[in-house]
């Protein structure tokens, strides 16, 4: 069986090719063209999506109210193969599942493999994705024990000891802290008062900022006693409370060693940090 070869690169207009000739030579078309990806993430009152050529950011979008048909719309705007989506809450990375998202109720049960079975889809928790962003290209770049924490809805966080490295535009993505099902880092549900947990605290200090900042350094003096960072992240609308003098002074009265303080950061990607982290599933050095 034979075509007429047109378009490929070397070969002559007109001229005839067997059948693997022109399968090599489409082949090695479509393997020095590099695959942008889609980097999505869900929060609890937002969706935001970036498209990752490897290199950097070539195209954001910020879409209101996180629910199924809000995401398939997003997301099937761009038509790319991979996808990568950071979820909050508990999910199933194998299945794509979203097992229960406290501040998004509309999405439980939700699963994303499903959505798009024509399509490669990775799933991770929106903080893991957070901190793999800031670690290999932002806040956090050149830093080993990083403690990543996220005030949006509610409050996630995640920890890696190891430098997150970029090597060809690839990264080691195995060094964050997982724990046995994958969910380490729900930092919001630790009690603080009386039953209370961080989470719930912070609800209901929003309109009372110098509360909300004591209930917010208690916190992260706990996250500092057991994880012993060298440089603390955050993201989100209540980190800006956490970076002034008075904060850093309230976390320092509540370690039992004043060495023990660490390096408190913002975020350096903003509010595109999560999706750029959720793109980046797709380049594990080990791939």
């Amino acid at each position: 069986m034979i075509f007429l070869a047109r378009d490929l690169p070397g070969i002559v207009p007109g001229k005839l090719f067997f059948v693997k000739e022109l399968v090599l030579s489409y082949n090695s078309v479509m393997t020095a063209k590099k695959e942008n990806i889609l980097g999505c993430d869900i929060g609890g009152s937002k969706i935001n999506v970036v498209v990752w050529n490897g290199k950097k950011v070539v195209e954001q979008k910020q879409i209101g109210v996180p629910n199924k048909n809000n995401l398939k719309a997003i997301i099937g705007e761009y038509g790319l193969r991979k996808i990568g989506i950071g979820v909050p809450g508990i999910f199933d990375a194998k299945n794509g599942r979203i097992i229960k998202c406290s501040n998004g109720p509309q999405l439980n049960g939700l699963n994303l493999k499903k959505l798009w079975p024509d399509k490669i889809v990775k799933i991770d928790n929106d903080v893991h994705c957070f901190l793999r962003a800031e670690a290999a290209l932002g806040a956090g770049k050149g830093y080993d024990n990083i403690l990543a924490v996220a005030f949006g809805t509610g409050i996630g966080g995640a920890f890696t000891n190891e430098k997150v490295k970029m090597k060809n535009e690839k990264i080691n993505n195995e060094i964050i802290y997982r724990g046995r099902n994958g969910w380490a880092g729900e930092f919001g549900h630790m009690i603080i008062d009386r039953g209370q947990d961080w989470e719930e605290l912070y609800q209901k200090t929003r309109n009372k900022p110098k509360e909300q900042e004591k209930i917010n350094a208690i916190g992260l003096a706990n996250l500092i006693n057991i994880f012993n960072p060298k440089v603390i992240i955050l993201g989100g609308k209540g980190a800006r409370l956490l970076t002034d003098k008075g904060a850093e002074l309230l976390i320092k009265n509540l370690l039992s060693l004043k060495e023990q303080m660490p390096k408190i950061v913002l975020t350096k990607l903003g509010q595109t940090a999560n999706a750029i982290g959720a793109a980046l599933l797709f380049v594990n050095i080990k791939n």
